[in-house]
């Protein structure tokens, strides 16, 4: 089998995402960075820590060099592993969660990891991201929701912001 196969689902199930920019959240504390299919018809929002939405823009930009990653990627080639795929499964709470699937080495082919914790560093391995339609759905409810917490949140502050 293609190691760029998708075995989780019938492989039609699965749509190629592509980074598309970094954006602030509702609550203009969390930044959001979107994918768009090929087509650009379908829109996943992944929260991203303020951090990793940093390192993620940083690294789009071709006239800059160097990552964090670098040196992971790095490492990951000379032991002949690369980061092949992104598969964003799951959503738990207000968490967005995705499988990273390596090739190259016989005992480490995937790994489940928070999608804010994952996404700078698989765009700095180049690898490719997939999302299934319910997956999206499932992130596009999570926006809403949190616009709706953050709200919230907003109208329990305190109206003063040097007292907060």
């Amino acid at each position: 089998m293609n190691t760029l196969e998708l075995d989780l689902k019938s492989k039609s199930d699965w749509i190629e995402m592509f980074p598309f920019g970094v954006a602030l959240g509702a609550s203009q504390m969390r930044p959001v960075m979107i994918f768009k299919d090929k087509a650009e018809k379908r829109v996943l929002p992944v929260w991203l820590s303020p951090m990793d939405a940093g390192i993620a823009v940083t690294q789009s930009a071709t006239q800059i060099e160097g990552s964090p990653h670098t040196l992971a990627v790095e490492i990951l080639n000379k032991l002949g592993v690369k980061l092949e795929k992104c598969l964003f499964h799951e959503v738990r709470g207000h968490r967005q969660f995705v499988e990273l699937h390596f090739a190259g080495a016989k005992k480490f082919k995937s790994i489940v990891a928070r999608a804010d914790d994952a996404i700078s560093f698989c765009m700095r391995a180049g690898c490719r991201f997939y999302a299934t339609v319910d997956y999206i759905e499932r992130s596009r409810v999570l926006e809403d929701q949190m616009v709706v917490a953050g709200a919230m949140r907003n109208m329990e502050a305190n109206p003063h912001p040097y007292l907060n």
